[in-house]
């Protein structure tokens, strides 16, 4: 008798564990649905600006300080034959300093300044070609050879699982799905934290003599490349972006730190970089990725398009699907892009 009951209760059990993916899979296809009628491109051109503002607030970006925060420092460090190396520090709120390493190129009085985001398992000392062989594909030593100022921010990935076996690991533990589970608790996320750095680091770092303020760029792989997408979305001084391996279908890739409430309904990867729109986009994937499958990103980069297209401006998105993998393209054809706004 209590095996009956035993095997009964199994196959409620499996059906309750079923209907809950049935039911996942339900609203991940009324998403797509509602992400378009939350963000029609026939008023996009007049909405824009309130559609930034309701991604900034899913995001939790409002809810930090703007004032009140210590003053930012830079050190000189080192030099090497490409540039001048210093150290900067930003606060994102009074008990948060970020750093990162900021590059000046050798004999260039005033240059643009271009954000250049590691990975996950990666550092500004590694995605620089510092600290051991990487994926970046000499990413700042391609763009410090253009002429322009490069500035590498740490986030809090220096020990992800998706780094490469050769990767070098630091001894400093910490849990970022942790960290945003308690962030999401306020309002918050570490997304939000690690783009109002950014912010700060761009509004410091604009201000100083050899910097042309008016002239930011960003780009990055993976992790690099989702910031790019999600930083230059809330903060329109990014006048170019270059986002490689990264842009997908998030509901294929549903990344704990990487999910918001109600995002499936409001802001996917694709809406994202509609809000980078009329400013300078060029998107990489690359077929041999593994982490991200191209297939799946495919049809979300043809949904882009159109924002641009609304605004009068469809020669400013490339997409790029070239043949290599979580990496940087060989060719210069994305920092070509990037920098020619500076041009």
């Amino acid at each position: 008798m209590y095996q009956d009951i035993v095997k009964s209760g199994d196959t409620a059990r499996r059906a309750y564990a079923e209907g809950i993916d049935a039911l996942i899979k339900r609203l991940d296809g009324e998403g797509y649905a509602k992400r378009e009628a939350g963000m029609p491109v026939e008023d996009f051109s007049a909405r824009l600006e309130e559609h930034r503002q309701r991604y900034i607030e899913m995001l939790g970006i409002d809810r930090l300080p703007t004032e009140g925060l210590p003053p930012p420092a830079l050190a000189r460090v080192g030099e090497d034959a490409d540039a001048v190396i210093y150290r900067a520090t930003v606060y994102i709120t009074p008990e948060v300093p970020m750093q990162g390493l900021l590059f000046v190129p050798h004999g260039i009085e005033r240059a643009p300044l271009v954000i250049a985001q590691h990975g996950g398992g990666g550092t500004p000392e590694l995605c620089a070609d510092m600290n051991g062989k990487n994926n970046y594909n000499h990413l700042v030593r391609r763009l410090l050879a253009r002429g322009v100022n490069v500035f590498a921010p740490q986030l809090l990935l220096w020990n992800q699982s998706e780094a490469l076996e050769t990767q070098p690991s630091h001894p400093i533990p910490y849990s970022r799905v942790g960290v945003d589970k308690d962030l999401k608790r306020y309002g918050l996320s570490i997304s939000a934290l690690e783009i109002r750095g950014i912010m700060n680091a761009i509004t410091f770092l604009s201000s100083l003599p050899f910097v042309e303020g008016d002239k930011v760029g960003m780009t990055g792989i993976s992790y690099g490349g989702y910031f790019t997408l999600y930083t230059m979305a809330a903060d329109t001084r990014i006048k170019a972006g270059f986002s490689n391996a990264c842009f997908n279908d998030r509901n294929a890739y549903p990344w704990a730190d990487w999910s918001y409430p109600d995002s499936g309904n409001r802001f996917h990867d694709a809406e994202v970089a509609a809000l980078c729109a009329p400013r300078r986009l060029f998107i990489a994937v690359g077929k041999e990725d593994s982490v991200f499958s191209y297939e799946t990103a495919l049809p979300e980069a043809e949904r882009v398009g159109k924002y641009f297209e609304a605004l009068g401006c469809p020669e400013r998105f490339r997409f790029l699907l070239w043949e290599g993998g979580h990496t940087t393209p060989d060719s210069d054809e994305g920092i070509d892009f990037l920098l020619s706004e500076f041009a």
